[in-house]
């Protein structure tokens, strides 16, 4: 197995074990609580948001970088 196929693996299976530890969390600041403005001003969904994020432009550029090595051992 690759090594990020096993990271990713690892990630996800952490973040299922952790579910119902990370989906709740005290209070809901100053917002309401199921508004799209919680969701991007609460420091803990941000985080999140912020997480999720890097991971897909992370994904994107690795399989840009795979994309351009695999054009290049063809020519």
């Amino acid at each position: 197995m690759s090594k990020i196929k096993f990271i990713f693996i690892s990630f996800v299976l952490t973040l299922s074990a952790y579910g119902s530890v990370l989906y709740a969390h005290p209070g809901h600041g100053d917002t309401p609580g199921h508004s799209l403005i919680h969701y991007l001003t609460e420091p803990m969904h941000v985080m999140v948001f912020a997480a999720v994020v890097i991971m897909i432009a992370g994904s994107f550029t690795w399989y840009l970088i795979q994309k351009k090595k695999k054009a290049a051992e063809r020519a």
